[in-house]
């Protein structure tokens, strides 16, 4: 049997939906295989072609988040395999599992152990390249390792920590035959069980809440990865707790329960960072604490509290913030014992607290009011918030990089099973447009995946709009408009005495004309020039069949709000 059409049987048994490609002659065998054995299936490998290999990565990554199931990406040798890294870093320091297969030259032209600069035509060690931002990253050159590394590579990917795993593979050994009966298997180690300490230790956190006068949850993106949405919410009303978010974790608690009260971190809210420091106990569930969630201030950081921290990577334990207890486990399975240990104790009345707690979120909202009385162009918070107000309860947005992310972060309010997506570890400009693209060709418009991105990041990967175009692919795509690098240009305001060299029109930096771009691509478009006419216009978008652009006009001097 021919070892790519064995390959892209595995990807087939594996349920792999999609497998995104940018071709070229050295992956050419492998993605020949997945088309030619598999284009009749309608359940798995359908093939996105893309534009860019970074494309492709980033919307896997984003149709990963989405879906929980790994996603797959080809790319060819060479310079089809370093375009990987950037989407490949969005999913490892976010902790998304991903498969990537990159083409490679034949063994007897790889250098080795030579001191050579390079023997093969576009020869590069990727796997080198890829070791720092991957689970797992391998070179096959025995054809006979094939079953053994692809069961590795992908059992890693979703196991502990998920993240992305990239396979470096031979041209030679791609076209090798081989006889599956007679390839080895991969046995995953047995999981290890809660030592008796552990047990211990999740009764004290038990007597902890039952003896706190101010208790507060910190949820982060790990929540999501756990898939322990519902019992984060189970625990937070059993013992009537109040929830304040990371940006991560922004949409694992929804916005209009009575127990939420707002981001915490640099970024965050005035009132949510105030709960989380005036709390005396405090569990943080799946977050990190990164410097921004602790705003560069770690000896500052919840000061009144005794801290619980649970994230199933011990690395990030113990690291700017020590903990009272401290748990390398994955945060469903903690919160269920904690549930379990609960439940049938009495609780004291936390609704006092809880409900200042949610008070001062809602007095002191990222949009304000005076924010609505702009004439000449659209306020970004404002249009963040009526964007929100009028998603669906199940429409997913993705998110780009700089003030945007800030905008979409502060100002949306995610309710019901509504998404909000990005990049954020890495959080690469030109990331939500190809996210956008994987989300939709999983969701096919129902629900609604919507994109809002920067006149700036919007050209760093603008050629995806053909692939969107060629597919179909139903994303209502938001240019948000300042005619600048914004998140820069405001950085050169504080600490450059506003010399925006490289951010601007008059020094380098300028937007095309995007409804004309939109009409080449043959894709509807529309301009939001005010608040007169946001809803009017945000109601033709949302109502809009296929795919559509909409310039929205922010004027030139935007901000991001600090401390509401």
């Amino acid at each position: 049997m021919k070892l790519s059409d064995y390959m892209a049987d595995f990807f087939a048994e594996y349920g792999i939906e999609f497998n995104y490609i940018f071709t070229g002659g050295a992956i050419a065998h492998l993605i020949d295989s997945c088309w030619e054995k598999h284009n009749q299936n309608p359940e798995v490998l359908k093939p996105i072609c893309v534009l860019h290999e970074q494309s492709g990565s980033m919307a896997i990554d984003a149709y990963t988040r989405i879906t929980d199931k790994p996603g797959l990406m080809m790319a060819t040798s060479g310079p089809g395999a370093t375009n990987l890294l950037t989407g490949m870093a969005c999913s490892y320091y976010d902790s998304i599992p991903g498969i990537y297969v990159t083409g490679q030259v034949r063994t007897w032209e790889t250098k080795g152990e030579s001191k050579q600069r390079q023997l093969g035509f576009q020869e590069t060690d990727i796997v080198s390249m890829a070791e720092p931002i991957t689970k797992y990253a391998v070179l096959i050159e025995d054809p006979r390792d094939i079953r053994y590394e692809l069961e590795k590579a992908m059992w890693l990917a979703t196991e502990g920590r998920p993240g992305p795993v990239l396979i470096d593979l031979p041209m030679d050994v791609q076209w090798a035959d081989i006889d599956p009966d007679q390839l080895r298997s991969f046995v995953p180690p047995i999981k290890n069980k809660p030592t008796a300490i552990e047990v211990s230790n999740i009764k004290q956190v038990a007597e902890w809440i039952r003896s706190a006068k101010k208790p507060t949850i910190l949820c982060g993106g790990g929540i999501r990865n756990a898939h322990a949405i519902p019992e984060l919410k189970a625990l937070a009303e059993l013992c009537n707790i109040p929830v304040v978010s990371s940006f991560g974790g922004n949409d694992s608690f929804a916005h209009d329960h009575p127990l939420y009260s707002g981001l915490i971190g640099t970024m965050g809210s005035k009132a949510g960072n105030h709960t989380l420091n005036d709390s005396d106990l405090l569990l943080v569930l799946g977050s990190r604490l990164s410097w921004r969630q602790v705003r560069s201030k770690p000896d500052q950081f919840a000061t009144q509290a005794k801290i619980v921290h649970v994230d199933i990577d011990r690395e990030e334990l113990n690291q700017h913030v020590s903990a009272s207890l401290a748990f390398d486990w994955d945060v469903k399975e903690f919160i269920i014992a904690l549930i379990n240990e609960l439940k049938d104790q009495e609780h004291p009345n936390h609704q006092q607290w809880a409900s200042k707690s949610r008070q001062s979120h809602l007095d002191t909202p990222f949009c304000k009011p005076e924010y609505y009385q702009q004439e000449d162009c659209v306020q970004p918070y404002v249009f963040m918030k009526t964007l929100s107000e009028m998603m669906a309860d199940d429409d997913v947005l993705v998110i780009d990089a700089g003030q945007n992310v800030m905008w979409g972060m502060q100002a949306t309010e995610p309710r019901a099973d509504q998404r909000l997506l990005t990049a954020w570890g890495h959080s690469p400009m030109g990331y939500s447009l190809p996210a956008a693209m994987g989300v939709a060709a999983h969701l096919k418009g129902s629900p609604q995946t919507l994109c809002t991105i920067g006149d700036g990041g919007f050209q760093v990967n603008v050629q995806e709009l053909q692939t969107i175009k060629y597919y179909n692919l139903p994303v209502k795509i938001f240019i948000m408009n300042n005619y600048c690098y914004g998140a820069i240009k405001d950085y050169q305001d504080g600490n450059l005495e506003s010399r925006y060299f490289a951010t601007c029109p008059e020094y380098g930096y300028e937007a095309p004309d995007f409804l004309a771009i939109s009409k080449a691509y043959n894709i509807t478009a529309c301009r939001i020039e005010s608040h007169a006419d946001l809803k009017e216009k945000l109601d033709y978008v949302l109502n809009h069949e296929g795919p559509i652009i909409c310039d929205v006009n922010l004027g030139n001097d935007t901000f991001v709000t600090l401390d509401p």
